[in-house]
């Protein structure tokens, strides 16, 4: 992989490519994980796309990061479109991933081929009750209640199924302290409840979730998205919320699908 940085607006933001291809996949990682989340997919589309992972603002090597937030790291993902001289590329989002490539495609939607939102939800306002922001937003708060080493190993045991994915999740969460871990959600759900803006993405999507994500109500949110909007819908069979990493194979068979007839 050719590991590559940007001066983004808040400091540097790193990515890594891989692949030739004459269409180019963007691949945004979760919230408190970073570029490795989506390794699987990286060795295995890089062989007919030009791919590219990267750490989002405040996770990963792009730390520190001044002013998170989900618009600027969309805007960040725009300039790496920039400097690696891509006019459009299909953007697949996992988690808080998933809200960033959405609100890129409202920013600038002539450069996104498709979207492919993994266990993740909808940014449309529409979509979520005062019950359900006001829950998002106490969830900072709640986190920071927890002893650390058992904060981060509830996490990774809830978010993957499969032992090296959890063994992941588990490493990437030990990279950050509690005080980030529960500020980057804060940025998250924050960020995600004062989306305020009406609109119908244009552009092709597909949404997939974990059979055993019981993150949040993730897959009540997929559900009800796909169904408004018409949108495929696809399940992961023996993944959680990390669905791309607990089941790659058959992920990748999904997205491949979507990508080529999509």
């Amino acid at each position: 992989m050719n590991h590559k940085t940007i001066t983004g607006v808040g400091g540097a933001v790193h990515y890594w490519t891989m692949g030739a291809g004459e269409q180019c996949i963007l691949f945004t990682h979760g919230a408190t994980m970073d570029k490795g989340l989506f390794q699987p997919q990286m060795d295995y589309f890089s062989k007919r796309y030009k791919v590219i992972s990267w750490d989002v603002p405040a996770h990963g090597k792009s730390r520190p990061y001044d002013n998170f937030s989900l618009p600027n790291a969309a805007r960040e993902l725009g300039n790496i479109l920039d400097a690696e001289d891509i006019p459009a590329a299909h953007l697949v989002g996992q988690s808080m991933g998933g809200y960033i490539i959405q609100m890129a495609a409202l920013e600038f939607p002539l450069r996104v081929r498709s979207l492919t939102a993994v266990d993740s939800s909808p940014v449309h306002p529409a979509y979520y009750s005062a019950l359900d922001n006001w829950l998002l937003s106490i969830t900072p708060a709640l986190l920071k209640l927890y002893p650390y080493n058992f904060l981060i190993k509830t996490i990774a045991a809830q978010i993957a199924l499969r032992e090296s994915a959890q063994e992941y999740a588990l490493e990437t969460l030990r990279g950050l302290t509690k005080t980030e871990i529960a500020d980057i959600m804060g940025e998250v759900y924050g960020g995600l409840q004062h989306y305020s803006r009406d609109f119908t993405l244009p552009q092709p999507l597909l949404i997939i979730y974990g059979e055993f994500d019981h993150t949040g109500k993730v897959r009540q949110y997929c559900r009800e998205w796909a169904r408004r909007e018409n949108r495929p819908l696809k399940i992961i069979p023996d993944a959680a919320h990390n669905a791309n990493m607990d089941n790659p194979q058959a992920f990748n068979e999904i997205l491949e699908e979507f990508l080529e007839n999509g």
